[in-house]
């Protein structure tokens, strides 16, 4: 499905972004262009998942900005708690953080980029797992599995697992609010789930490359990229 596979240790992430490459933040624009959903950016939303991911991931490159509304000290209260919880201490101590990579989509031709948030192999290196930390306002677990078709988590975890050749990827939930809890979802283990998200991709990098042209919103494409 996808070659010319590389990665790219010590890129930054404004580095990434500044590739040409498609991205899942791509494909997700452009379901909102096909369905006339045009998504306004909230620059505090930003730059509190920067912030926080850096400073769970990477906490030496961490460092608060002058961005406004940003509650920092909890911001930092919670990375804390993300790395001091025993099973994610663990796979922050074995995992890969935010390594870029890039590679071709066969069928389309189309070049893609990924920049999973951390990247486990096992000891045995047979076996690769992404993991990708997601904030949420969720009042609960049950909630917080609603969000996975509807922010279209199925698409990512099928993309980045096709052009990474990974075995699995799970989702971690870090609760904003009291009680703070974290939940562990495997994404990959859910086949019905994964092919959904594959066909979502799919249609999208296709629409990319001419196949067919962008439509009018509401058209056959619209239709296709919403399921």
């Amino acid at each position: 499905m996808f070659h010319s596979l590389q990665s790219y240790p010590d890129l930054t992430q404004t580095q990434h972004r500044a590739l040409p490459h498609v991205s899942n933040t791509d494909l997700s624009d452009l379901k909102g262009q096909v369905l006339g959903q045009l998504r306004a950016l909230n620059p505090q939303a930003l730059a509190y998942g920067t912030a926080f991911h850096a400073a769970t991931l990477e906490p030496a490159t961490y460092a608060r900005t002058d961005e406004r509304g940003v509650r920092w000290a909890d911001l930092e209260m919670l990375a804390r708690r993300v790395r001091r919880q025993r099973y994610c201490r663990d796979l922050l101590y074995r995992g890969t953080p935010e390594l870029t990579h890039t590679a071709v989509h066969t069928e389309t031709g189309i070049a893609v980029k990924v920049r999973p948030d951390l990247l486990v192999r096992s000891r045995a290196g047979r076996r690769l797992t992404l993991i990708d930390f997601k904030t949420t306002s969720c009042p609960d677990r049950a909630r917080f599995l609603a969000t996975i078709e509807q922010y279209d988590y199925d698409r990512q975890a099928a993309f980045y697992c096709d052009v990474l050749q990974a075995d699995r990827f799970l989702i971690i939930g870090v609760q904003k609010k009291a009680p703070h809890d974290l939940w562990v979802v495997e994404v990959s283990a859910d086949a019905a789930l994964m092919e959904q998200g594959r066909r979502k991709y799919r249609r999208l990098l296709r629409a990319y490359a001419g196949q067919p042209a962008f439509p009018q919103p509401g058209g056959q494409l619209a239709a296709r990229a919403a399921a």
